[in-house]
């Protein structure tokens, strides 16, 4: 069967500063690059205009005519969901992320031809199965329109990247490093053909990209003091908020210039403005500013090992991914702190979305059959992955007859993925034990079958 005849997947990474997405249709797999820019990540960014919300690339334009208007990073605050005020109206964030994946499905439905029935998001290992931030990306993806929502950790999908070099073997243990735009995620894999075992996570929510931008913006406002201090004046005259977050944004969008020119050559010479001085860099001096932050990073690893009992000797590598993987000064701590191989991919910011896409294909047809198969009225349970899953919902009616193989009920695993749970042989249920919503163990009873 070609490729081409099965259902599409919309599978998301949803980032902090920018997310990625791509249409897996079989083993072929279809970028869904930014509309404006053809960027292929989207800046995580909304921009209300008083009638729609635009996002990605369309919202950064617009920052800095209406700034009060304008939003990003809002997947910080997912946890409190405080709605925030963006021009006229109030808008909570998973409003915000049901915009941005709106306009995902649109594109990638464009882009494929054919609609999206069924969705795999990415999230933090921190998001434990009782994390209320999952049901709100299930919920925000459910708003955008999308189909049956499956969650994987990111560090599972990000051990499934391309990488420079030979792929991970089955059984090799990987520590995952991710420094990305808002948060540090860290994950100790074990490498398997099908489904990688994360066998311990931890994160830091306070320490991305953005702290880095923050960390440079305070080093230009503190060296450059001297031609900046009437621009701030100029923005307190006018005592307008917009002037304020117009000259806030300028400076922090010339720290983010500035740090990914420093990933490509030692020293950087660049300008603000054309009439500022030009505001000189080295590398050596990045390293210096956020050594403190990146020995947060290698903390939080170094603890996750201990508490797994795992020394650093025992590591096959360890991988590098996140938008902040590309700084040399992180290659180097990580390389220091482990002295173990280090992993990289192409695009490490691509890493998360370009691993889901590959472990798609990879992870099983999703189908449990029933372990009970007699010629009387029987219990129905089922070999659960995990231990333990919940029951979405029935998707047969008691007393509906039923050929063998038939999607009894839809379940949810632990770390997020969906399977449906089939029929062992022919019959109809006659008595359902278990209902939708509730959680139940590997082996357990859930209805009881006529064959």
């Amino acid at each position: 069967m070609s490729g081409m005849s099965e259902p599409p997947v919309l599978v998301v990474d949803f980032g902090t500063s920018s997310s990625a997405a791509a249409v897996v249709t079989g083993d072929v797999v279809t970028p869904v690059p930014d509309p404006v820019t053809g960027a292929p990540a989207w800046p995580s960014a909304v921009h209300w205009d008083g009638q729609s919300m635009l996002v990605g690339a369309l919202a950064e334009r617009r920052k800095r005519s209406e700034p009060t208007a304008y939003a990003a990073e809002f997947k910080r605050g997912m946890a409190a969901d405080v709605p925030v005020l963006l021009g006229d109206r109030r808008f909570r964030p998973i409003e915000q992320v049901a915009a941005l994946l709106t306009a995902l499905r649109a594109e990638a439905e464009r882009r494929c031809g054919h609609p999206v029935r069924r969705t795999v998001v990415t999230i933090p290992a921190s998001y434990a199965p009782d994390d209320p931030r999952r049901a709100q990306m299930i919920a925000a993806a459910e708003a955008a329109g999308l189909g049956p929502v499956e969650l994987l950790p990111e560090p599972v999908a990000a051990a499934f990247a391309p990488v420079a070099g030979p792929a991970p073997v089955p059984g090799e243990l990987v520590l995952v490093y991710d420094l990305g735009g808002g948060t540090f995620d860290t994950a100790l894999v074990r490498i398997d053909e099908r489904w990688h075992e994360v066998l311990g996570h931890a994160a830091i929510d306070d320490c991305g990209g953005r702290d880095i931008d923050a960390l440079l913006a305070e080093r230009i406002h503190a060296d450059g003091q001297q031609w900046l201090t009437p621009l701030q004046a100029t923005a307190a005259a006018d005592q307008s908020a917009p002037a304020t977050l117009r000259l806030q944004m300028a400076v922090t969008d010339f720290a983010k210039r500035i740090k990914h020119q420093l990933s490509d050559t030692s020293t950087v010479e660049d300008f603000l403005l054309p009439d500022t001085p030009a505001y000189r860099l080295g590398r050596a001096d990045l390293a210096q500013l956020v050594a403190p932050l990146l020995d947060r990073t290698i903390a939080c690893c170094r603890q996750l090992l201990a508490d797994l009992a795992v020394p650093p000797a025992s590591l096959g590598s360890v991988l590098l991914v996140g938008g902040g993987a590309r700084m040399p000064a992180v290659a180097d701590a990580v390389h220091r702190a482990f002295q173990r191989p280090l992993r990289q991919v192409e695009e490490p910011e691509l890493a998360t979305v370009q691993g889901a896409a590959r472990w798609l294909p990879r992870s099983g047809p999703r189908v449990i059959r029933a372990s009970t198969e007699t010629t009387r009225m029987v219990p129905v349970s089922f070999a659960i992955p995990g231990g333990s899953a919940r029951l979405l919902r029935w998707l047969i009616v008691p007393g509906q007859p039923y050929p063998a193989g038939t999607p009894l009920a839809r379940v949810r695993l632990p770390g997020g993925a969906l399977w449906d749970l089939a029929a062992g042989a022919p019959g109809s249920l006659d008595r359902l034990l278990v209902p939708p919503n509730a959680e139940f163990a590997s082996h357990q009873w859930l209805a009881l079958a006529t064959p």
